[in-house]
């Protein structure tokens, strides 16, 4: 039989696990944005931001030898 104690034992554990999801759901949004940003630095079809940059001061460098 329910009494007062298993019944908030019970609402604790649901509540518990709801707090796990919803942390799970938050790290998965802060790779995904991570990620993005990554993407748009490094990567692309012409390097990046930075990948652009770096690969402009390589060939300075080479060029000025």
């Amino acid at each position: 039989m329910l009494n007062e104690s298993k019944v908030m034992r019970l609402i604790r554990q649901k509540q518990l696990k709801k707090q796990e999801g919803a942390s799970m759901i938050e790290y998965a949004l802060v790779i995904a944005g991570v990620a993005v940003v990554a993407y748009l630095l490094f990567g692309g079809t012409n390097g990046g931001t930075v990948g652009t940059a770096i690969q402009g001061a390589v060939n300075n460098s080479v060029g000025n030898l």
